[in-house]
């Protein structure tokens, strides 16, 4: 089988699946005003998503993951356990009027956004397809040692380099690339990308207490599978499966209960040994998670617990900070300028303050113990804005933040599916586009922005040169060169396999 990555989906479809939830949401009890309002929702997001480009581009991506992971997914399974959309919210009528709002404000940004952009993103073309392998390995070596070398040079620079170092993901999305090209599309990995993810997995994600560590080597994986239709086996497939239901019903809660057990102060001998602990007794843990996990009641949008489907919708949440706002607590426009200023490095502000406006809110909400100024609460972008300024934010600030975070990443990266930092956008965006807020788009365009561009110079001009150690020097290649960016097909086309049977010979490692 092979997993779609869609420039469109039919909106003759999406229709008919949004008439059947609204039908379902009819015969659970939810109220016109919320039903009308989830189905207006889900066609204009598609109607965004169609506009934008799908997942080739930066700001489909963005629309497809804010409008799932926001709304569709909450609202979706609400239905399948027979609730009302709207129960257990405080404010619906407000809350899916922002909602509608926000998203018909994105699908306009879309739109004016869309005659800006260039057709070609000015890195979509920078690494040659002969240097992929070389690329991959130097990213992924100095990923893992560079933060040793950088702490020689200091502890600004060691934090620098930690802070730009996406490194092993790219190298692992740059080798799974060469590695489907050059085997003509019967393999997708080799044994350095083995290697890089399970080092990522078991030093960022197990001993970090990281989701995004334990997720991002699988992704890195999955995506430029997609992208290059490559084909699955029954095995891969199900194996898919499998380590997705273990990461996220085991691994998520595990990260999220080891978090609140590691103390200020801390040796890393000492977290590795709390890590390893809880990680021999994933069960357990688990259940101590899902009975200590709820913050004030902000995850209660079903009757009962259900576990990690309360981390996948954000209504509940974005309904007590629109709720909060609607009794007069308009905070202002303090987060985005704290945000911009937030782009000076530290080494021109070296006490620059920490910002934590989702710890902020929860405050406000009281979702949080007077003394935790570390737990950080997400919103959606929508909800943030609504809470800086009413409608004015939602209809006025957050579409000028989004338009020049589409252009920009549109013009940058053009055709995602082309370049393996435009795949490392779609990993970025999977999950800051739903629970960043609006001054997570700050973020993306300041310091996310230097990040990507970092590691593509770095992976174009500098690591071919730092894998020369390991594996010599760099020796030409002659003869017909497969492309790496996806060329325009028809339609017949795109249903065949799109990888070259017939490859050239690898060049000869050493």
């Amino acid at each position: 089988m092979r997993i779609p990555f869609p420039e469109r989906v039919p909106i003759n479809r999406v229709a008919l699946f949004a008439i059947a939830l609204f039908m379902v949401q009819w015969i659970e009890g939810t109220d016109l005003y919320f039903r009308f309002g989830c189905a207006v929702f889900i066609l204009v997001a598609t109607f965004a998503f169609n506009t934008a480009g799908g997942l080739t581009r930066a700001s489909g991506v963005y629309v497809f993951f804010y409008s799932t992971l926001v709304v569709i997914i909450g609202v979706c399974y609400k239905a399948f356990i027979g609730e009302p959309a709207q129960s257990n919210l405080r404010d619906p009528h407000t809350t899916i009027a922002v909602y509608v709002g926000g998203i018909t404000a994105m699908l306009a940004t879309v739109i004016v956004s869309s005659r800006f952009r260039r057709k070609t993103g000015l890195l979509e073309n920078l690494l040659k397809d002969s240097r992929m392998y070389r690329a991959s390995v130097g990213c992924m070596a100095f990923g893992v040692f560079g933060g040793s070398i950088a702490a020689l040079l200091g502890p600004r620079v060691a934090s620098a380099f930690t802070q730009l170092n996406d490194l092993v993901p790219l190298g692992i999305m740059i080798g799974v690339m060469y590695e489907i090209r050059r085997s003509g599309g019967t393999r997708s990995i080799n044994f350095p990308i083995l290697l890089a993810g399970i080092y990522y997995f078991l030093f960022f994600g197990v001993l970090g207490f990281s989701k995004e560590g334990m997720l991002l080597p699988l992704v890195s994986w999955f995506f430029p599978v997609c992208a290059l239709r490559f084909r699955l086996s029954a095995l891969q497939a199900g194996g898919v499966l499998v380590a997705g239901f273990i990461i996220f019903y085991y691994l998520v809660p595990y990260s999220q209960y080891g978090r609140s057990q590691i103390q200020e102060g801390q040796s890393q001998a000492q977290r590795n040994a709390i890590a390893l602990k809880l990680f021999e007794h994933l069960d357990q843990t688990r259940q101590i998670y899902e009975e200590t996990g709820s913050l004030g009641g902000l995850n209660e949008y079903y009757n009962t617990p259900q576990g990690f489907w309360d981390r996948l919708q954000f209504i509940s949440v974005d309904d007590r900070l629109i709720d909060l706002t609607d009794q007069g607590h308009v905070f202002g426009t303090l987060p985005l300028k704290a945000e911009l200023l937030n782009a000076i490095p530290h080494v021109l502000w070296p006490d620059k303050p920490l910002n934590n406006f989702g710890n902020i809110y929860a405050h406000e909400l009281g979702a949080l113990s007077s003394d935790d100024f570390s737990t950080g609460i997400s919103f959606s972008p929508t909800a943030e804005a609504y809470h800086m300024d009413t409608w004015v934010g939602v209809l006025v600030i957050a579409p000028l933040i989004w338009f020049l975070f589409f252009v920009v990443y549109d013009s940058l990266f053009g055709d995602l599916r082309a370049s393996p930092w435009g795949l490392l956008v779609v990993a970025m965006l999977s999950h800051t586009a739903s629970e960043a807020a609006l001054t997570g788009v700050i973020h993306l365009l300041t310091f996310g922005a230097e990040v990507l561009i970092f590691c593509a110079i770095f992976a174009a001009w500098v690591a071919p040169i730092l894998a020369i150690p390991i594996l010599g020097p760099e020796r030409r290649m002659t003869g017909r060169q497969t492309p790496l960016q996806p060329r325009a097909q028809s339609n017949a086309q795109r249903s065949s396999m799109t990888i070259d049977p017939h490859p050239p010979p690898p060049a000869p490692f050493t």
